[in-house]
């Protein structure tokens, strides 16, 4: 009988579980704060022993061996807390006991039957956000509980076939791991108790009654789908880095007042000009010439071009093809020192090769 509960369970269980999950891929519920879910879950169960009192002649307590459990949840994640309900049916085997004895017969018999609980509880859940990977939490839960024993004896048969409604209470405790946005694993220890049954009975056809109490220990294991969890968040790409900062080279070729031939210190300069090009990838260089405020505006400018294009044909001759220059003269503007009007200043006595 145990093993085809078991069976029962255990497909109910996966059907529940594969309809869940089709319903999670077609029924989103995108934009809720938090996410529905539905859930199956199972394990063990020890029942204690609880003293019995019985009213006339009757049983005076029962043994139990452990059993198991298997039940449903579903309920609403809202931040760290959880609201759910939950269907949790449980058994254990009754293997025999102590009574009030009839004259001549043992206080001590063997029994065969179990006790069963089919339990609906309504239970509240707090999360605790560590940054672990496991998840603690803890909860209660209240509801009914229906109770039943089922036994009987080799001597007299069926000794107790009875339901009873009892209140419930449940206080909750584990762990949940978060395979991923949609599936939860949780591990959870579970007491659940009820207010005490009286269970009807009859031995040798006298009616009686015993007075019991449940309090059950158990670890249940349980998977739960969520309904519209918020999809994980979108990394954004990293940001290219920035570019390094252009290095431009300037290579300034100094000239006499008045001339606009190369002086040989201003060929070293035009030598490390051309090697800096022969270097690099070809790229367009600017060779533009200046010349200091003595002279008339326009003498000026066509000097700073003389100077420009002996500058351009002296990197020619160096291997600077012509093409890769961009030649011009600026005459007496843009002075690297600024002076008055006719003032004869070196330093504005150029050309500039610049290299982009």
């Amino acid at each position: 009988m145990r093993n085809r509960l078991l069976l029962g369970a255990g497909i109910a269980l996966a059907a529940a579980l594969s309809w869940a999950n089709a319903q999670a891929q077609l029924m989103p519920a995108p934009g809720t704060p938090g996410a529905w879910y539905f859930g199956g879950e199972g394990g063990w169960t020890d029942l204690e022993s609880p003293q019995t009192g019985s009213a006339g002649v009757g049983v005076h307590s029962l043994n139990f061996d452990t059993g198991f459990n298997v039940g449903v949840r579903g309920g609403y994640e809202w931040g760290p807390w959880r609201f759910e309900e939950e269907f949790r049916y449980q058994q254990n085997g009754i293997t025999g006991g102590t009574r009030v004895p009839f004259p001549g017969d043992p206080a001590h018999f063997h029994a065969s039957g179990d006790r069963t609980a089919y339990a609906l509880m309504s239970n509240a859940i707090y999360d605790f956000n560590l940054g672990w990977a496991a998840t603690p939490h803890i909860g209660a839960g209240i509801g009914a509980v229906d109770l039943h024993d089922g036994w009987s004896t080799p001597a007299y048969g069926t000794v107790a076939s009875n339901d009873q409604w009892e209140f419930g209470y449940q206080a909750i405790a584990g762990v949940r791991y978060n395979i991923n946005p949609s599936l939860a694993f949780d591990l959870d220890y579970r007491f659940l108790g009820t207010t005490d049954p009286t269970f009807q009975t009859k031995f040798k056809g006298a009616n009686a009654s015993y007075l019991s109490g449940y309090q059950t220990h158990s670890i249940l294991a349980s998977l739960s789908l969520r309904f519209g969890a918020p999809p994980p968040p979108v990394m954004a790409p990293p940001m290219p880095p920035a570019p390094p900062p252009v290095m431009r080279k300037v290579f300034l070729v100094f000239f006499d007042w008045d001339r606009d031939t190369i002086t040989p210190e201003g060929m070293q300069i035009v030598q490390q000009a051309a090697n800096a090009f022969h270097s690099g990838a070809p790229v367009t260089i600017q060779v533009t010439g200046y010349t200091d405020r003595s002279g008339s505006a326009g003498y000026n400018q066509r000097l700073s071009e003389r100077r420009a294009n002996n500058v351009a044909n002296a990197l020619v001759r160096l291997g600077v093809p012509r093409q890769a220059m961009a030649v011009s003269g600026r005459g007496e503007n843009d002075n690297r020192v600024p002076t008055a009007d006719g003032v004869r200043e070196p330093q504005n006595r150029r050309v500039e090769i610049l290299f982009p």
